[in-house]
């Protein structure tokens, strides 16, 4: 299957239209570095997106955000999708003053599966671009993906403010989920500053036990776990892609003591930083040797 893509800055990918079945996204969970807007055009499979479950199936548009952590799971043989892929950069671009009223309401209800006018508006969003990515001669497919990105979400804000009763709000649960997508900004912010529900909960004004409780209703895990599962994803993303030593790292995340740090992974991944650094990326393993790191290993 052809791979569509956008190669204009010295190589780079900043943006690609291509058909997946989104391989990278099973087993472990995985956290982006990119957004996407894609859409099922075969097949069905279950999804979490920062702990929220979505049915994929044809159709279906789902969206997704740079730092959002996802996991695909139940997929269907025929299971694929069709999907636009930028990087962070070029997000900030296309939103622009609208970012986080979409990225709100986008966050909330990301997957529309049954509104035959968004999988229009996308359908005609990608066919349009298909048709310029499949050019290699083609200078502009960046700016033309820029320009249909912004089109999308002026299009989607527009849609929120003419249809506010289409939101699909409960009334009567609009403030605890603020406060969870409140909760999972702040999160994805601080979390180098503190791993204690306390903390978060004071960031909040509201108890830790209401934070908990706010946090259990929405993902079916406590508030201490979410916190820790989205420390453990950021800690291997950096023993993977970054050249920070163990003790380094240790410090940036507000860990007392390199010993704690390694005890607090290992209790929570099952093997040590060292070794994980290691497995992931031995180039990465050589260069924390050669600097004289050894870390520890207890």
């Amino acid at each position: 299957m052809r791979n569509f893509c956008s190669e204009e800055t010295a190589g780079s990918r900043r943006v690609t239209l291509a058909f997946s079945r989104l391989e990278a996204w099973r087993g472990e969970v995985v956290m982006l570095d990119y957004g996407m807007i894609l859409i099922c055009r075969e097949g069905e499979a279950e999804i979490f997106v920062n702990f929220s479950h979505w049915r994929l199936q044809k159709g279906a548009v789902l969206t997704v955000f740079p730092n959002d952590t996802v996991r695909l799971h139940r997929v269907s043989p025929d299971f694929r999708v069709e999907a636009l892929r930028y990087d962070a950069a070029l997000l900030r671009e296309a939103s622009l003053q609208l970012e986080q009223t979409v990225y709100s309401h986008l966050r909330r209800d990301r997957c529309r599966s049954e509104s035959p006018l968004v999988t229009e508006i996308i359908d005609g969003m990608f066919r349009l671009l298909r048709i310029y990515f499949q050019q290699d001669d083609c200078t502009c497919t960046e700016q033309l993906a820029l320009l249909q990105l912004k089109a999308f979400f002026l299009g989607f804000h527009d849609y929120l403010l003419r249809f506010p009763e289409r939101r699909g709000e409960d009334v009567g649960t609009c403030r605890t989920q603020a406060l969870f997508n409140r909760f999972m900004e702040l999160l994805e912010s601080r979390h180098r500053e503190s791993r204690d529900v306390a903390f978060f909960a004071t960031l909040l004004n509201i108890s830790p036990k209401y934070l908990n409780t706010i946090v259990r209703q929405h993902t079916g895990e406590t508030a201490k776990v979410v916190i820790d599962h989205y420390v453990v994803l950021q800690l291997k993303l950096s023993l993977r892609n970054t050249t920070m030593s163990v003790k380094e790292l240790a410090f940036a995340y507000g860990f007392s003591t390199q010993s704690f740090f390694c005890s607090y992974f290992r209790q929570r991944t099952g093997t040590t930083p060292q070794l994980f650094r290691r497995r992931s990326g031995p180039a990465q393993a050589s260069r924390e040797e050669a600097a004289g790191d050894s870390g520890n290993t207890h």
